[in-house]
């Protein structure tokens, strides 16, 4: 054998003796932190599971009362505030119309849609035109005598008077 021969023979069995140490006697040592590692990582992988199971479980609960206060809104309520405001209001509208003897409840054609109140003025929107008191309704020779929210009260050449409730929608 020669010299070249016995140095590559002694590296290659160093080398094998090395790892043979380093997986018998060393690695033990690696497999524990290696291990302990991966425990910790699955650990947590688990607590977030959890903590994500337990939001979709909020998710659920949020969900069911989001759907008892919709089933809330719908049912009928026994003191409804709007009600009263709207019962008033019919109510006060009767009695002006009561007042008024001489008032026809016919629509005359025309439609009241809606108002407008700007400070102390109101606007009563009638077939899609914005008008005032006192002035004429276009091509029909009305003249409007009072607007309201409900209402607009409106005269015609011939003193008759027509009342035009709000139609919404």
């Amino acid at each position: 054998m020669k010299k070249s021969e016995k140095i590559i023979l002694v590296l290659a069995i160093s080398a094998l003796m090395y790892g043979a140490i380093d997986y018998f006697i060393l690695s033990s040592g690696k497999n524990e932190t290696i291990q302990s590692e991966t425990e910790s990582q699955f650990s947590g992988f688990i607590e977030k599971i959890n903590a994500t199971l337990a939001s979709l479980n909020l998710i659920d609960q949020k969900k069911a009362n989001a759907d008892y206060l919709i089933s809330m809104i719908e049912s009928e309520w026994k003191n409804d505030p709007f009600s009263k405001i709207e019962k008033l209001s019919k109510k006060n509208q009767e009695s002006s119309i009561d007042k008024e003897s001489s008032i026809d409840k016919e629509m005359a054609g025309l439609i009241y849609s809606g108002f407008i109140k700007l400070g102390n003025k109101m606007l009563a929107v009638i077939d899609g035109m914005e008008y005032t008191t006192g002035e004429h309704i276009k091509d029909s020779g009305y003249k409007i005598i009072q607007i309201t929210p409900e209402s607009v009260f409106i005269n015609n050449n011939l003193n008759k008077k027509i009342v035009l409730y709000l139609k919404e929608g």
